[in-house]
């Protein structure tokens, strides 16, 4: 499949480019489209195509559960990808003295919730210092010891977009009966993953950055054979049944990972989502990759043409000027001319998508060559 044809399902005009799919990146047409059909179904119908929508929900469950290589019983819908965090960080059953292994560059969204967890248990965060901006899978093992209940890692970096290899930890900790949880919201949607694979207990994830949906169609993957460690957090008809279950004293919550959703979900949001899985699995996340690391070398190049510094590259690229003094002026130029972006860690983040094209790699080059 030409993925050329990709980027047609995109909107990409001179007027903007769309330079943080770290932060927000576009949706395609059949997003969009969905998403439109299901609001004019809801102004007609409202009640009498609600069965269909969530059967289109469990639809999508099982297209997400597919892409990321879980099972549907182990897929569970948040809104966000913090609340995802949340559920397990303050559910895993944690006591004084129990060691959280996490990195110093996290993103606050997985750094507050083990912070609170700690705090209420008496749990150690430990904050693993990186290498550079690197994140080697090694040097967390390193800091394990016979104290360790955790590691809640991102499988990807936001600021320079440094990856840790999750298998090597898994394989390293092979029955240890240390929690393995990741947050996978900045890799998902442009690189391969499968969670089985990953032998990671808990996988988080969003929709809004690479998977190019709309914002509220977080996600949460749990091993089947941990579920019953990990109480759920918030409490609905959902958690034991559905609207119609009857209630009881005796009744238990479900015996999926849909315990964890207690009540109605962002249908919308989460059908549209399921547009975009399509096309995504139409070209192949290993094409979509492909495309976004050959533009993010091509960015990479040109930077270190013009000497930049780039403190990293791939699909997320990082960079800074030799003299910081002239990053101000360097973001009043991106911003001035409507190219996204994010300041972040060492410099200026960039982060590229297959959809993107060489025209705005050569746009932001000529704009920085002065």
């Amino acid at each position: 499949m030409n993925i050329d044809n990709l980027k047609t399902h995109f909107c990409l005009n001179t007027e903007f480019t769309h330079f943080n799919n770290s932060g927000q990146a576009l949706i395609p047409d059949v997003n969009r489209d969905l998403a439109s059909m299901w609001v004019e179904r809801f102004y007609k119908e409202g009640a009498f195509c609600t069965n269909e929508g969530w059967a289109l929900t469990e639809l999508t469950r099982k297209k997400l559960a597919e892409f990321i290589g879980a099972d549907k019983a182990e897929v569970a819908f948040f809104q966000t990808t913090a609340s995802a965090l949340s559920q397990v960080a303050l559910q895993i059953p944690l006591k004084e003295d129990d060691e959280i292994l996490i990195w110093d560059q996290e993103y606050p969204s997985n750094f507050y919730p083990w912070k609170i967890a700690a705090e209420k248990s008496g749990a150690k965060l430990i904050q693993v210092e990186s290498d550079n901006w690197l994140t080697p899978a090694q040097k967390i093992l390193l800091r394990v010891t016979n104290k360790t209940k955790v590691i809640a890692v991102s499988w990807v970096q936001y600021q320079t977009g440094s990856v840790t290899n999750l298998v090597e930890i898994s394989k390293a900790l092979k029955g240890s009966g240390i929690w393995l949880v990741a947050d996978v919201i900045q890799g998902v949607g442009v690189r391969s993953f499968n969670f089985a694979d990953s032998g990671f207990d808990v996988i988080c994830g969003g929709s809004h950055k690479w998977l190019c949906s709309s914002y509220g169609a977080a996600f949460m993957a749990i091993k089947k054979d941990r579920m019953n460690d990990i109480f759920p957090l918030e409490i609905g008809a959902m958690t034991y049944g559905d609207p119609d279950t009857e209630k009881k004293m005796s009744n238990q919550p479900k015996a999926d990972a849909s315990r964890y959703e207690p009540g109605s979900k962002s249908m919308l949001e989460v059908i549209a989502m399921g547009a975009s899985l399509d096309l995504f699995m139409k070209f192949g996340i290993e094409n979509i990759f492909a495309e976004a690391c050959r533009l993010g070398e091509r960015l990479s190049s040109g930077l270190n043409e013009q000497n930049f510094k780039v403190i990293s590259a791939g699909p997320i690229v990082n960079f800074a000027p030799t003299d910081f003094s002239e990053m101000k002026a360097i973001i009043k130029k991106l911003s001035s001319a409507k190219i996204s972006f994010a300041k972040r860690g060492p410099g200026i983040r960039l982060s590229v998508h297959a959809y993107n094209s060489n025209l705005e790699i050569e746009r932001v080059l000529n704009l920085l060559k002065n």
